[in-house]
């Protein structure tokens, strides 16, 4: 008689110390005492895998080799019946399978035998092992769910974060090093600039990768768009469809996320960022001073592919002899040179720098006094709110009068929090600012090139706010500035005379134009 034998641990099973050599050991054992050989090779270890599933790798090894060598191999011995199924479906298959090759399975410490109470026992015994798994699988489940409702998480990290505990040993999430880059796919397609398929190409850009290094799938750049734990929320099957705030530090605002909502859902207007941005001086900003009519942009097959260019569609080349037409890139470059041959000397962007560092540190100042006030505002409110529930609590009010200013009460705080966060948000976009400020005025071109495409517009528009004239034979005509703009050098023409000078509304500009 040959016998094989099948050893077994779960991943929970190594943690807990079960061994597969004490198994192994033991199958050995029992095999010598009912005379019957164990070749090593007939020993299938299987480490890791759950009994509640019969595609183990090991286990499906050995039903082939029994099938193989039908009427060769007699036994099939494990230590535990629980070690082959710990379903009671899975059980069966696997002893019809070893009972269809003429294999007896073989129990090391359970009285097992091929008669009728041996078989009463070996199905007890599969049942009670399911039912141990059962229980055990709704021990957990019962957990996951418990550490879900405190605010938990108790899935694998999704990109952006890694696998945390609390001081109090909850799982849950921190930031990882990808957290930066989720961030600003996350803000950048909630601008509306993105379909889903070219935010998989932006997410493979910022490193947001599979395992192997390749782009993410559709369906998974969409589930990172839809996942509310981004804001701070969780909403899993632990939570019962329910949205619950949850313990670990957001990547995005609310207001963020739902935004991002609206354009998946086609709430918010989506337009194409690759027309727009590549596009960004069309749309009645370039005028063809030929005809006065705005140029367009196309791409044109030629030999080499598409060549993208901007051109008149009411000119002609043949009819007034000169090029309609002139290369994206090209026309794009002209216009960082122009933006760079406007700016303010040295000098002036010096005196600029001063009075706008002045005016922001007063703003700043201003902001931090502002948002200290509100702070000491929502204290003293809370402490109202405290001294009130004293007095209701020693009997010296009503329920109805401690309710009435309660709500009073509630209802100032919640507007000093609301003035305080517009207030704190106002403060970090001032450090923003004085950076924004000062790029733009050293090189108004490379902070155009810079800059996204709303912001782009919002330049080309603040400097030549009636377009600009445009030939593509000679390049870009005479410009008529904004007058916001040239007060910028009347200021600082000002303040050279006078240095004390603090800049006013009070200046008026100089007459536009060059």
């Amino acid at each position: 008689m040959i016998a094989v034998a099948y050893v077994r641990v779960s991943t929970d099973e190594q943690v807990q110390g079960t061994s597969l050599d004490t198994q192994k050991k033991a199958c050995i054992d029992k095999a010598k005492s009912m005379g019957i050989k164990l070749p090593a090779e007939n020993i299938f270890r299987e480490e890791g895998e759950s009994a509640k599933f019969a595609n183990r790798p090991e286990l499906l090894k050995m039903l082939k080799l029994c099938k193989e060598n039908k009427g060769k191999i007699t036994h099939c011995i494990v230590w535990k019946v629980d070690r082959l199924a710990r379903d009671i479906k899975v059980h069966t298959a696997v002893k019809v399978s070893l009972a269809g090759s003429g294999v007896a399975l073989v129990s090391v410490t359970e009285p097992i035998t091929d008669d009728p109470m041996g078989r009463a026992m070996e199905g007890m015994l599969a049942v009670f092992a399911q039912l141990e798994n059962d229980v055990r699988t709704a021990r957990t489940t019962q957990g996951m769910i418990a550490r879900t409702e405190q605010g938990g998480w108790v899935h694998d990290a999704p990109p952006g974060y890694k696998k945390a505990k609390t001081p109090a040993g909850v799982p849950t999430l921190e930031p990882s090093e990808l957290a930066p880059n989720v961030t600003k796919l996350l803000t950048l397609y909630s601008k509306g600039g993105y379909t889903v398929a070219q935010a998989v190409d932006l997410a493979f850009e910022l490193g947001i990768k599979t395992k192997t290094g390749k782009p993410r799938s559709w369906q998974s750049i969409r589930n990172i768009l839809g996942n509310p734990l981004y804001a701070g929320f969780i909403n899993t099957k632990f939570t019962d469809g329910k949205t619950i705030k949850g313990m670990h530090k957001p990547l995005i605002s609310e207001e963020v996320y739902y935004r991002i909502q609206g354009v998946l859902k086609g709430v918010d207007h989506n337009f194409s960022r690759s027309a727009e941005a590549d596009w960004v001086l069309r749309g009645g900003f370039l005028i063809h001073s030929e005809c006065g009519h705005p140029l367009t942009g196309s791409s044109p097959k030629g030999r080499s592919g598409p060549s993208p260019r901007y051109h008149c569609i009411k000119c002609k080349a043949s009819e007034i002899n000169k090029p309609v037409s002139k290369k994206r890139e090209v026309v794009h470059t002209e216009f960082m040179q122009l933006l760079s041959d406007i700016r303010p000397d040295e000098g002036t962007t010096k005196l600029f720098k001063e009075i706008v560092l002045r005016r922001w540190n007063d703003a700043y100042k201003e902001s931090r006094e502002l948002t200290r006030n509100l702070h000491a505002q929502i204290e003293a409110g809370l402490t109202r709110k405290s001294r009130l529930t004293d007095l209701f609590l020693d009997g010296k009010i009503g329920e109805e009068e401690f309710n009435s200013k309660k709500d009073e009460i509630d209802s100032g705080i919640l507007q000093l929090k609301l003035r305080f966060a517009d207030a704190s948000k106002e403060e970090a976009n001032k450090e923003q600012v004085i950076d924004d400020a000062l790029l733009f005025m050293r090189d108004p071109g490379l902070y155009w090139n810079q800059a996204p495409l709303e912001i782009k517009k919002r330049v080309q528009d603040s400097i030549f706010p009636e377009g600009i004239t445009y030939d593509p034979a000679e390049g870009f005509g005479t410009a008529k500035l904004s007058e916001a703009y040239l007060l910028i050098k009347k200021i600082a023409s000002e303040e050279a005379k006078n240095p004390n000078l603090v800049a006013t509304s009070g200046l008026e500009p100089l007459t536009p134009g060059l």
